[in-house]
């Protein structure tokens, strides 16, 4: 059962949303998920305080909790376990990236985060070196236009096509639903229409992106087979 885990050194890089968008995407498709909230900021752990169907799918941890044990346990019990680490060469983050089957780095289509991202990759790459063994990772676009792609994110992208980093073809745009997430403690499919504009754009894009996820986690099964 894949371990994916959300990483980036930068605060509100969009790690969180990330991860109970595919989370709450899986879960109402029928997966059984979780996702564990090690990021201090425990952004997950309130919205799981939440009335949501899916609020059980965060599971925070316990003070002193071994990461490790803790993700070994659900990964044996559930089909898909993501994991909130805070970025940084943490204890939690190497216990995560230990246990990963892929690493996600979210950011946003700017030259900052893009920078930013560049130390998130070094810090796999120490963890490959730790582990002795490649992690599988790709970039996640958020906040992206739907209906303009800017000079800058071009650039961003072709830069990051030429230095060969993985990426989504799908992004995470800029939506008034993946704020209300967390406003409301929903789910999309528990967002209510009249509240929440582009709501059924929100849930489409969504879905691709989980798509896309799920069907590199079975090449990456093939391959390893």
């Amino acid at each position: 059962m894949p371990v994916i885990v959300a990483a980036n050194p930068k605060g509100g890089s969009g790690k969180s949303t990330t991860c109970i968008v595919l989370g709450t995407t899986l879960a109402a498709q029928g997966a059984s998920v979780r996702i564990i909230d090690a990021d201090p900021q425990r952004t997950l752990g309130r919205w799981g305080e939440g009335s949501s169907a899916f609020r059980e799918i965060v599971v925070t941890p316990t003070s002193g909790e071994d990461l490790t044990v803790l993700i070994d346990r659900l990964q044996s019990r559930f089909q898909f376990v993501f994991i909130d680490v805070q970025g940084t060469a943490n204890q939690e983050m190497v216990a995560a990236m230990s246990r990963a089957d892929l690493v996600l780095i979210p950011m946003q289509a700017k030259t900052a985060d893009a920078e930013v991202a560049t130390r998130a990759i070094g810090l796999l790459r120490t963890q490959e070196n730790l582990f002795k063994r490649s992690i599988p990772h790709a970039i996640v676009f958020i906040r992206t236009s739907p209906i303009i792609v800017t000079r800058e994110e071009k650039e961003i992208r072709t830069n990051i096509e030429t230095a060969g980093v993985p990426r989504f073809v799908a992004s995470l745009n800029e939506r008034t639903a993946f704020s209300h997430i967390f406003a409301y403690k929903q789910s999309l499919g528990e967002l209510n229409s009249k509240d929440t504009n582009g709501l059924q754009a929100a849930q489409q894009n969504a879905v691709e992106l989980t798509a896309e996820m799920v069907q590199l986690l079975r090449k990456q099964l093939v391959a390893t087979a």
